[in-house]
């Protein structure tokens, strides 16, 4: 047996076995990755494998039988072993099987670098809403920290593809919405942990910004029907990782992936979770795997055009849930948000409205349509609270809009975003500042500031006794999304209502030098002139705006009313209330300084609803006050 191995070794035979494993090893990791990069089917990769592994006994058995020497390749038989040169042979092969070590170390390290370097920028603390934290805006603020808590931040993208990345973020968003549905597991809102999206920080400062126990963060890599996930729930106290799986699946397990890493999270947390919670955070709402990822793209898509302000980005998620909807028509989440699409693109006021070329009435038959069969197919009660408040709104059946929005939040109050927007809204048409200024106040004082809640509160807060917390909002958000243009539209516009001019003059440099429409240059630039009582640039800068945006009705309707024109406002507005379109008028009855008592037919048709409850507040910075 000795001899048999010593000749095993002259003949270079366990050399050639080393170093065959090894560049296999090395080759099937580059068709991997490069097979992921142009989509190729699985089977191609199987194949690589399984033709590696049935030449390993042939390159054993040719190393045996044949020797390299310098007249050629020649039988080992019928070589002298004096003149044999199988050391030297040996020693080549010492050098191929090194530097396939070395190759092999280096994708090491470039795959755990490239899941470990994610960029995002750092979301900041939250600060309280009091003269202590005006005062001290700069000084962080770290939030309460729960037991039972979680923050699921953004998966990364790995993939060479970047448009996966909508993919990453969407599969994100519900794991998040699944684990929210757990009764006693505290979710941190899904805006608050996207805030967090790349971001290098160390796991243990984000937990603490975010006031939760635990985060969990992965990786997805797709590559053709091929899909690897990676997750892992570290504690933030001690950066212990509690649970950590990778799968290698198809997209045809894509449900059931996000199904069991929702379940292994609340197991590894210990939350007690009834039978029907259970079913409730284990359903994914379809049964159709391809639906699913069209539903997940879209989310991804629509969670972009709120980062960059792009609306055209809207259409990519408009695409994709009409995809999942029609793969499977009682997809009821795919529904509710394209119901939502056409909501905002009925709304003249909204900068995403007008990307489609439907008509009015075409449009709202699509909204009300998919909203019945949202409704109709939605399994969850909450869920469906919120479906209805929406159809509420659309039936301009405000008071029940309002009922049911309020219901909805007391029953999941860990989600802030985007289940407060329905709600604010609502206060605005029915005039309850109050209402809605204590509402915006306990969110801003127990959340932290998010793109989407900083957007919400600015287009709201209108009382002047809130004029601080408007300015801490407004100081606090201009920092924080200094690249989001329209974001910064509304934050010059929530300075001037909190009196701060200056402030809101800084502002006007970072929106010009942005790519926002024309005419919300316009409007900016007059109210900021109104604003520092600069009557004749304000009136030269009206007559040019109304010249140029006059047939766009609410850009008008604005103008007028920033430049003190009140009366030809009116006449715009009576040309509604005379044609009954309360659909349009509605969009009117969400500014604080519209009120409604000198349109007849419009107080025919909501002053039961309005009551003398709905409080009007003039716009403070206006010219001819």
């Amino acid at each position: 047996m000795a001899g048999l191995f010593q000749e095993l070794k002259r003949r270079n035979v366990v050399r050639v076995g080393v170093a065959y494993v090894i560049v296999g090893w090395v080759v099937v990791q580059i068709c991997q990755v490069l097979f992921e990069a142009f989509g190729t089917p699985d089977w191609v990769i199987k194949t690589v494998i399984v033709l590696i592994g049935i030449g390993f006994p042939f390159a054993l058995l040719f190393a045996w039988a044949f020797e390299m020497t310098p007249d050629g390749i020649k039988k080992t038989r019928d070589v002298d072993v004096a003149t044999s040169i199988t050391p030297k042979t040996g020693q080549k092969l010492n050098y191929v099987i090194i530097a396939a070590l070395v190759v092999a170390l280096f994708y090491f390290i470039w795959e755990r670098q490239a899941y470990d370097s994610a960029p995002i920028v750092p979301a900041e603390p939250v600060a309280d809403v009091t003269e202590e934290a005006a005062q001290n805006a700069d000084e962080p603020v770290v939030a309460e920290t729960i037991s039972r808590s979680i923050a699921v931040l953004p998966f990364v993208n790995m993939s060479s593809d970047a448009d996966q990345g909508y993919f990453a973020d969407g599969l994100t968003e519900e794991i998040l919405n699944s684990l929210a549905k757990t009764p006693d597991l505290l979710v941190a809102s899904r805006t608050s942990s996207f805030g967090f999206k790349g971001s290098t920080q160390p796991v243990q400062e984000i937990a603490s910004l975010l006031g939760v126990d635990h985060i969990l963060e992965g990786s997805v890599r797709r590559g053709g029907d091929k899909l690897r996930i990676t997750a892992q729930l570290i504690r933030a106290n001690d950066g212990f990782h509690l649970w950590s799986e990778t799968f290698d699946r198809t997209m045809d397990d894509i449900i059931a992936i996000q199904e069991e890493i929702a379940v292994q999270i609340a197991k590894a947390l210990n939350t007690a979770m009834d039978p029907e919670a259970l079913a409730e955070m284990m359903s994914a709402g379809t049964s159709s795997v391809a639906a699913y990822e069209a539903y997940l793209t879209g989310q991804g898509a629509a969670q972009a055009s709120g980062e960059s302000g792009d609306p055209y980005d809207n259409l990519k998620a408009m695409e994709s849930w009409e995809q999942a909807i029609e793969l499977d028509p009682e997809f009821s989440a795919a529904l509710g948000r394209l119901s939502l699409f056409w909501t905002l693109q009925m709304a003249s006021n909204q900068l995403s409205s007008g990307i489609t070329d439907l008509t009015f009435e075409e449009m709202r038959a699509l909204r009300d349509d998919l909203l019945d069969r949202a409704i109709l197919h939605e399994k969850d009660d909450v869920t469906r609270l919120g479906f209805e408040g929406g159809k509420a709104l659309n039936a301009l059946d405000f008071r029940r809009a309002l009922r049911l929005f309020r219901e909805h939040r007391e029953r999941r109050t860990n989600d802030n975003d985007p289940n407060i927007g329905g709600l604010l809204y609502t206060y605005d048409v029915l005039g309850l500042r109050k209402e809605q200024a204590a509402l915006i106040k306990e969110v801003y004082e127990q959340t932290e500031l998010t793109r989407s809640l900083a957007n919400q509160f600015a287009q709201r807060l209108r009382r002047p006794e809130d004029a601080d917390l408007m300015r801490v909002i407004g100081h606090e958000a201009a920092e924080k999304f200094s690249n989001d243009a329209l974001l910064n539209y509304q934050i010059h516009r929530l300075l001037l209502w909190a009196g701060d001019i200056d402030g809101a003059s800084q502002m006007i440099p970072v929106i010009e030098s942005s790519d926002l429409p024309e005419e919300n240059f316009y409007l900016v630039n007059l109210r900021q002139a109104c604003a520092e009582k600069r009557l004749s640039d304000a009136l030269t800068l009206h007559n040019r705006g109304q010249e140029k945006f006059g047939d766009d009705l609410a850009i008008a309707w604005l103008g007028l009313n920033i430049i003190g024109d009140h009366e030809s406002a009116d006449a715009i507005i009576a040309k509604l209330d005379e044609e009954k379109n309360f659909e349009e008028l509605v969009n009117f009855m969400s500014y604080s300084h519209f009120d409604p008592s000198p349109y007849p037919n419009l107080m025919t048709r909501f002053g039961s609803q309005l009551g003398d409850s709905r409080e009007i507040i003039d716009i403070p910075y206006r010219c001819n006050r």
